[in-house]
C-alpha cells in the first residue's frame, strides 16, 4: 500500500476466475469491492435457462456463506486482508514462457531510420 491510500478514492473489482463461493471470500479479503460472475452465468444460462442461474446463485450464496462460518466472519463487512495468505502468492505464478517462433523465425521489423 502505497501512502495516501484510500478505498474511498477507488474501487476494485475482479472479473475473471470466479468459480466458487472460496473465490468471492478471497476477492473481499484482498480489498476487492466487487467480483464478477459471468462466465458461470453464462454456463448455467445456456445449460438450465434462467432455473440455472438462479440455481448457481444459490450455490455461490450457500459456498461463501460457508466460507465465512469456517473463517468465523458473521458479514462481508468482517472479511479482512488478515484472512488471506499473500505470503507464498508469487509461488503460484507460472513463468513466462519463451516465444521461439517469434525469436527465432521472424526477422525485426527494419525502418528508414535503421537503413542508414
Amino acid at each position: 500500500k502505497e501512502p495516501g491510500y484510500s478505498k474511498e478514492h477507488f474501487q476494485v473489482f475482479v472479473d475473471g476466475g470466479v468459480r466458487r463461493g472460496a473465490d468471492i471470500f478471497k476477492a473481499l479479503a484482498l480489498g476487492a469491492t466487487a467480483v464478477g460472475i459471468g462466465r458461470p452465468s453464462i454456463y448455467s444460462l445456456a445449460a438450465f435457462g434462467s432455473e440455472g442461474v438462479c440455481k448457481m446463485l444459490q450455490i455461490f450464496k450457500d459456498e461463501l456463506e460457508m466460507c465465512m462460518r469456517l473463517m468465523g466472519t458473521p458479514n462481508v463487512y468482517s472479511i479482512t486482508e488478515d484472512h488471506a495468505l499473500v505470503r507464498n502468492l508469487p509461488d503460484h505464478f507460472a513463468a513466462q514462457p519463451r516465444d521461439n517462433l517469434l525469436n527465432d523465425t521472424y526477422e525485426p521489423l527494419r525502418t528508414a531510420a535503421s537503413k542508414l
